[in-house]
């Protein structure tokens, strides 16, 4: 993929990255995952991102891996080329539940979002929130995944575990400077 420019599907449903933009949510994904040979290929609407690992034993190189920071969870899902078909035949939007979303925009009466922008759960999954409930605005994509980053390795800093209640320090920032 040399593409300079992103491709926007379906109103945002879908956003295949651009160089710039990959090369951002990359060098994010880098320092999640503590990887080195992560390639970031689009993410959706929901702020799910969709990347490579370029040297990996258990996958094929271009197996497409989807990352869910609201709830932390990620795993392979398809091809690098099944995705770009799905891109060129729209059929990308159904498979990132383009139904919600656009009950999303006729809710908040928007006509898209932007390429960089998500739409993520009111409050993480990964700290109760119901994955239904969704923001009213658009965020940025970066600054959610860098956010549900930051608070995930704050609670792993305090020990804590699944259903533990969250603890006021987690929100501390003069605690995590």
């Amino acid at each position: 993929m040399s593409a300079k420019q992103g491709q926007v599907v379906a109103n945002g449903a879908f956003q295949l990255f651009g160089e710039r933009r990959r090369d951002e949510i990359g060098d994010l994904l880098t320092d999640i995952f503590g990887r080195d040979d992560v390639t970031a290929l689009g993410a959706d609407w929901r702020g799910i991102v969709y990347f490579t690992l370029d040297d990996d034993s258990e996958l094929a190189s271009d197996t497409v891996v989807g990352f869910d920071a609201s709830s932390g969870s990620s795993g392979p899902l398809t091809s690098v080329d099944e995705v770009l078909d799905a891109v060129r035949t729209g059929d990308i939007a159904d498979a990132v539940d383009v139904a919600s979303f656009d009950a999303w925009r006729t809710a908040t009466g928007r006509r898209s979002i932007d390429m960089g922008d998500c739409v993520p759960p009111s409050v993480f999954e990964f700290m109760g929130g119901d994955p239904a409930e969704r923001s009213t605005e658009p965020q940025d994509l970066i600054t959610f995944v860098a956010v549900a980053a930051a608070l995930v390795g704050r609670m792993e800093a305090l020990g804590m575990e699944p259903g533990d209640e969250i603890p006021d320090e987690v929100f501390d920032e003069t605690r995590w400077q």
